[in-house]
């Protein structure tokens, strides 16, 4: 039978696929025809794992940027993009619709329950130590919209402070099943469309810091500063259901330095960029490149994922896998977490790093708990019974 993702996307501007033999196997589309896509989650956990280092003080090896919370971000906002945009373009293939209900309804098992819990025992450990509750920012979380509560308010530190990312993805999904339901509907292309998008965010960033002089509170929380990264995942989504595209990046991952050369520009460009003190260096230039070096690493990935090297035993490693599949509950609680147990191995005498090595731990185990006895049984009462895959 011939599979869904190697069928054309229906509507005109897909082209017929051509009839050019490939002289080795369809990697990229072998790897992508797969229930759970290998690498995924090893981007996920290396996402996750440079926040929570950057959080803990760790940011820098010698000169070089190499633990940027800010890249972690980034990549979860590619990632994002790019499978939910894959996911809803499966549905249309097989159904000829995107089912908009079920998609919010899939949203919100699956982010749902563990923000809940985690807003709730903020309150109470705040409650228990008599210390006070900003109510603001617990009302912006419960409306997901505490990305500009923080860029009017000056973005003051407390446990829902990194709650801004999960209100960007939110706001971004409030729009876009929409509106490639209806590109779909009418037979217009969403490559264009997100191709467009694209760039015009980088065209408005200019504007607002060139022309009205806007800082990096609002630049870097901004749903409209920040949609470009979430934007360019659905773009490469697209693309990745055209054979021509796929054929590209399988070529590509046959050298041995696109791979190595895509990991040091992001590096470089976070080096060289961070500590400017120039908002355009950061907010413009330096995301706009390390969102293009991500959205071409990402195809990378899951063609090495299904090789057999020493790259591939990496990328599907156990522990990186699990880190990956709660990275959600690892970003959610690692504000409770990282920083007593950081503190406390600190306090015994023990060195920095240990410290921070204790805390991820620490993090595993209560992100694992939270995952296998809470998120997962919540999330499979909730979510409808045709959810696709589960990535």
């Amino acid at each position: 039978m011939k599979s869904v993702i190697d069928t054309p996307l229906r509507g005109p501007w897909i082209r017929e696929a051509s009839p050019l033999r490939l002289l080795r196997p369809p990697l990229l589309l072998t790897a992508l025809q797969q229930p759970r896509l290998a690498g995924l989650d090893a981007l996920r956990a290396i996402a996750v794992l440079l926040v929570i280092v950057n959080h803990l003080g760790q940011d820098r090896i010698g000169p070089v940027m190499v633990f940027d919370g800010s890249v972690g971000v980034e990549l979860f906002f590619v990632l994002s993009g790019f499978l939910i945009t894959w996911l809803l373009l499966g549905e249309h293939e097989r159904h000829g619709r995107i089912a908009l209900g079920a998609f919010y309804q899939r949203r919100i098992a699956r982010l749902l329950p563990a923000s809940l819990a985690y807003l709730l025992v903020g309150m109470a450990l705040l409650g228990l130590r008599h210390q006070p509750i900003p109510w603001g920012a617990v009302v912006s979380t419960l409306l997901y919209g505490t990305n500009y509560y923080q860029a009017f308010t000056g973005a003051a530190s407390h446990y829902l402070s990194h709650c801004w990312s999960l209100a960007v993805e939110e706001q971004f999904y409030l729009v876009w099943p929409f509106l490639l339901a209806a590109l779909l509907q009418r037979g217009h292309s969403p490559r264009v469309a997100l191709a467009m998008s694209i760039p015009l965010v980088w065209l408005y960033k200019a504007v607002l810091i060139f022309g009205f002089g806007v800082g990096e509170v609002y630049l870097y929380r901004a749903l409209e500063t920040r949609m470009d990264q979430l934007c360019a995942g659905c773009l490469l989504a697209v693309l990745l259901k055209m054979p021509r595209w796929r054929r590209q990046f399988e070529q590509l991952a046959r050298g041995r330095w696109p791979l190595p050369v895509l990991v040091a520009g992001v590096v470089l460009s976070t080096s060289l960029l961070r500590g400017t003190g120039v908002v355009a260096d950061q907010q413009l230039y330096g995301f706009a490149l390390e969102t293009l070096l991500l959205c071409a690493l990402v195809p990378l990935v899951l063609i090495e994922a299904r090789g057999r090297g020493a790259l591939a035993a990496f990328l599907n490693a156990p522990a990186l896998v699990l880190v990956g599949q709660i990275s959600y509950g690892m970003y959610l609680y690692h504000p409770f977490v990282v920083h007593p147990v950081r503190n406390a191995v600190v306090r015994l005498g023990g060195p920095s790093a240990l410290g921070i090595a204790a805390a991820v731990a620490a993090l595993v185990v209560v992100a694992w708990m939270s995952f296998r006895w809470f998120e997962q049984p919540l999330r499979e009462r909730l979510r409808p019974s045709d959810t696709g895959s589960a990535q």
